[in-house]
């Protein structure tokens, strides 16, 4: 039960066919987007006219991105 909550998965790396320092890159910099994300859609929510569907293009290009690393492998 406490795998499936944390999602630990020790042949994660394997499975996707991606080293070490690739898979720390790729998860380093989707989650500095995210954190930029997170910047722009808090902004967003105050003054609504502003950054309208940046944070969904974001989102969209990390889905997009993490789909075409996915269905590679």
């Amino acid at each position: 039960m406490i795998r499936k909550l944390l999602d630990v998965d020790f042949n994660h790396l394997p499975k996707t066919g991606v080293g070490y320092f690739k898979h720390f890159w790729y998860a380093s910099y989707y989650n500095v987007l995210l954190l930029v994300t997170l910047v722009l859609g808090i902004i967003h929510s105050v003054v609504p006219f502003v950054f309208a569907y940046t944070p969904l293009k974001i989102v969209q290009k990390i889905v997009a991105d993490a789909e075409k690393n996915l269905t590679n492998k």
